[in-house]
């Protein structure tokens, strides 16, 4: 399995009072877990912290549901709207979003990361988890194999997971964690690497494999979030 040290700057986009600081639990399921890629499937275990080596790495993950899907447009586009029914219940064009709003409740931060996080998909990684995982993989979810491509398949969470908890848990020969948490790439893009932190018993309210914190402003004009907007496909709507 491949572990590496990693020391270098991330970022998150996040919400007050603080982006680095841990989800609150009531924020989790109705099962009592979050939903993230790399969130334990097991409620209540541990939290995690989503970072991304860029600050547009993490703009693309967070905009990217956002997407206005072809289809949708496609057909909405065939739709002939009467003047008089637009001027009473005007509709959103798929793709335009108010901007201003999306920015205001949210904080961009930076902040540097050390620890020892597992490079999921390396291929010294896959061999070791396979053994373990390949059934859930091909019965359960209905995957062709336990491989990089499943694990980076933004559709099968429930394979993730259960990966999850089991690097969480491993342990070296002296009985000191083995890994701080996962280190994978972006499903829109091998060069947006990103991170998963894991919280361990005894966290504070932000993981102390996190320091020199600090926030940025986000704004319309914020050139990462103009980059990610157009990589998107996708547009501010205008200032009243």
């Amino acid at each position: 399995m491949k572990i590496q040290h990693t020391s270098r700057e991330v970022w998150r986009v996040g919400y007050p009072p603080d982006p680095w600081q841990w989800a609150d639990w009531k924020w989790a399921a109705p099962e009592g877990r979050f939903q993230g890629r790399w969130d334990a499937l097991d409620g209540g275990l541990y939290r995690t912290l989503y970072v991304g080596g860029s600050l547009f790495a993490c703009l693309v993950e967070l905009l990217a549901p956002l997407r206005p899907g072809p289809v949708l447009a496609e057909r909405l586009g065939e739709i002939t709207v009467e003047p008089e029914d637009a001027a009473q219940a005007p509709t959103e064009e798929p793709g335009v979003i108010d901007v201003d709003d999306w920015t205001a409740r949210r904080r961009a931060g930076s902040a540097h990361l050390t620890g020892r996080f597992c490079v999921v998909t390396a291929f010294e990684t896959i061999a070791a988890l396979r053994p373990r995982f390949a059934g859930i993989a091909t019965g359960g979810l209905g995957l062709a194999d336990f491989d990089a491509a499943a694990l980076t398949d933004g559709r099968p969470r429930l394979l993730t997971q259960a990966v999850s908890p089991h690097l969480w848990e491993m342990r070296q020969k002296d009985g000191a964690v083995r890994c701080d948490g996962v280190e994978f790439l972006s499903r829109h893009g091998d060069d947006l690497p990103l991170w998963a932190v894991f919280e361990r018993p005894g966290d504070g309210e932000i993981s102390p494999h996190l320091t020199d914190t600090a926030e940025h402003a986000l704004t319309r004009d914020t050139p990462d979030l103009v980059r990610a907007f157009e990589l998107h496909g996708l547009r501010m709507r205008p200032r009243p």
